[in-house]
């Protein structure tokens, strides 16, 4: 028989488990980088010669050095980067204004492909990240919000499912597969927050002291890296999993 005592024993135990889940850490920067990139929107990490690449707001992908200096670039007119990713063949722009998939080899930065992906909302409410799932083989394209609506397309770009993500934040500004986990960050929320890649449920975040964070990717070494649009930085930080 359980006594009172003990039922309230288990009760503060569970509770302070809830409490202590619940809780959110701020991550503090090792250092950040200045970069001549305009509004810096998102980044990835060329694993191919250590080095980023980065696209801007007005339609240009940037590669650069890990100091942020600029290697070499290509222009897309008339375009609004908001998102990318890179594999060993290929980087691929998310236009958000025209609902676009922009794809260059990796190698050239010559533009291959150019996909239209169909989805509502405003001019300035569409896709602003975008990554790969290699968990459940699919590319992965993020609604900022209203609602924030997760995407699952296949290697054509067909969407094959959606699932909405208002409940984890109030929007979502960039997406990185690392380490069997989908990373998320939110602009507004100045947060990061790791997922399930199954069932994307969160199971951890931090806060950022960043102004305005914008892009998300981690290095060889595993140093988280967020871009600053308004401040035109890059800043790492420690794994936020190994601290």
């Amino acid at each position: 028989m359980i006594t009172l005592k003990k039922r309230y024993a288990v009760f503060v135990v569970l509770f302070s488990f809830c409490i202590s889940a619940q809780k959110t850490t701020t991550i503090k920067p090792t250092k950040f980088v200045a970069t001549a990139i305009p509004e810096p929107s998102d980044i990835c990490y060329n694993s191919n010669s250590d080095t980023f690449f980065v696209i801007s707001d007005d339609g240009v992908l940037f590669e650069t050095d890990l100091s942020g200096k600029i290697i070499r670039s290509s222009k897309e007119n008339d375009a609004d980067f908001e998102a990318i990713y890179a594999d060993d063949t290929y980087v691929y722009a998310i236009d958000e204004r025209h609902r676009k998939i922009y794809t260059y080899n990796r190698t050239s930065l010559q533009k291959s492909k150019t996909m239209t992906v169909p989805f509502g909302g405003g001019r300035n409410r569409g896709y602003e990240a975008f990554t790969y799932n290699k968990v459940t083989n699919t590319f992965v394209l993020v609604v900022e919000k209203d609602p924030i609506t997760l995407l699952e397309l296949d290697a054509d770009f067909n969407i094959k499912n959606e699932v909405n993500l208002s409940k984890i934040a109030r929007d979502i500004a960039a997406a990185s597969f690392h380490d069997g986990f989908l990373w998320l960050l939110s602009d507004e929320d100045r947060m990061v927050l790791k997922l399930n890649p199954i069932s994307y449920e969160v199971t951890a975040k931090w806060k950022l002291p960043v102004i305005n964070p914008e892009g998300l990717a981690f290095d060889k070494d595993g140093n988280l890296i967020i871009t600053c649009d308004d401040m035109q930085r890059i800043y790492y930080f420690s794994n936020p999993d190994k601290q």
